[in-house]
């Protein structure tokens, strides 16, 4: 979380500052406020700060993030209000959802180089993967985080990781009439600059 009033705000005050699971209440919220929660509404020194994110302006520099592992943080081993463990909960939901494994998703999409058993079982997270065999029949989720630090240095989302978060994103900007695929018709093409020219040519056969 990053914002203009608090440099290192930690998961539980991101957990609090949530709706719904967390204490933005709504209606619900005592009047007058007691501070500094439940609240209405998100206070407005929580917004979020684009320029930490993008570089919007020359004067401040993005704040770097850490690289993609498939390490999750202590906080998240024991969720707040009774949630319990994020790796377990991901593991019953995929189970409930019948998610195919990681593997089978990099076979149905032709991926050219996709993880090996190996390369899962590696490290410490891997070896408690081979451990429940998981190392061949990946959790979708942990393929993901596992892919993106063995094939791109935990820089960004690797072949898997990055089709499907980018076909959701085309396919919510396809599925949305007033958007600009919509409303400017099949042969639009963004304008916004790129630092570099592959990420362009990205852009334009996403929405081709």
């Amino acid at each position: 979380m990053t914002t203009t009033a608090f440099e290192g705000a930690g998961f539980d005050l991101l957990f609090q500052f949530t709706g719904l699971s967390g204490q933005i209440i709504g209606e619900l919220a005592p009047q007058p406020p007691t501070a500094p929660l439940p609240v209405s509404a998100l206070p407005s020194n929580w917004i979020i700060d684009w320029r930490r994110f993008h570089e919007v302006d020359a004067g401040r520099k993005p704040q770097s993030s850490r690289r993609i592992d498939p390490l999750l943080a202590s906080e998240l081993h024991q969720l707040p209000g009774g949630g319990g463990n994020l790796a377990f909960r991901n593991l019953k939901r995929g189970i409930n959802l019948g998610l195919p494994s990681g593997q089978m998703i990099a076979s149905v999409m032709h991926i050219p180089n996709p993880l090996t058993s190996d390369e899962i079982a590696s490290g410490p997270d891997g070896a408690a993967a081979k451990k429940h065999n998981l190392h061949t029949q990946t959790p979708l989720w942990y393929y993901i985080l596992k892919e993106a630090a063995i094939r791109c240095n935990g820089e960004r989302l690797g072949p898997v990781g990055s089709t499907i978060v980018s076909e959701v994103l085309v396919g919510l900007v396809h599925g949305d009439q007033q958007s600009y695929l919509w409303q400017k018709g099949p042969g639009w093409r963004p304008t916004l600059p790129s630092k570099s020219r592959e990420i362009s040519q990205w852009r334009i056969s996403c929405i081709s």
